[in-house]
């Protein structure tokens, strides 16, 4: 089925965005993760994605990165774990802190997780403890965001950091105003000073 979609975001709500693509309008349903991160200037954005067929229904889910889905797989496959609750984890717990404290059986921290009790923590942690690795190249930034990590990471700068600072930067406020080949030089230009002050 579809590995992502690319389009213009039309509407941003509490639960659900609409995406543009082709002529249609998509109504996909995310975390507050993915839907904080989404364009709001009409730029055009690539959401990954996964559909659940059911007799009776069919719902798009969307997510801004490989990371985010394939976690959202795993957690629906989890007795008990539907696509609600797995987007409520989602919107609690980034891909990789929820990984790290699926591996040090933190049943306590996941369980503060809005709408996520004890139990349902523990039996995660049972069935998917061992079996998840956090993948930093997924867990890029949207709107282009991730060839700029490509570039910093080839230049000699950890992967993982690269991504953490432009997804920063793209919220700053003066890099929204730009466009372009300026918009990305000035994203590379702020992000290499703040890898190599941090470094």
């Amino acid at each position: 089925m579809w590995n992502s979609i690319r389009g213009m975001v039309s509407h941003i709500g509490a639960e659900v965005f609409y995406l543009e693509n082709g002529g249609l309008e998509w109504e996909i349903e995310a975390s507050s993760s993915t839907l904080s991160r989404l364009p709001r200037d009409g730029k055009e954005v690539r959401v990954f994605t996964y559909l659940q067929h059911k007799e009776d229904m069919m719902k798009l889910y969307g997510f801004s990165s490989a990371a985010e889905k394939k976690l959202f797989i795993s957690l629906i496959g989890v007795s008990g774990v539907g696509p609600k609750l797995a987007l409520k984890i989602l919107s609690g717990m980034k891909p990789d802190d929820f990984i790290f404290a699926l591996d040090r059986e933190d049943a306590d921290g996941l369980s503060r997780i809005p709408g996520l009790g004890m139990k349902t923590a523990q039996k995660i942690i049972l069935q998917l403890r061992g079996k998840l690795i956090s993948d930093d190249s997924a867990s890029l930034p949207v709107d282009g965001g991730g060839e700029l990590v490509e570039a910093l990471a080839a230049m000699g700068f950890d992967k993982k950091n690269a991504a953490r600072s432009v997804a920063k930067i793209l919220e700053a406020p003066a890099v929204k105003q730009l466009s372009g080949n300026a918009r990305d030089q000035e994203i590379m230009r702020l992000a290499i000073v703040d890898l190599s002050s941090a470094g």
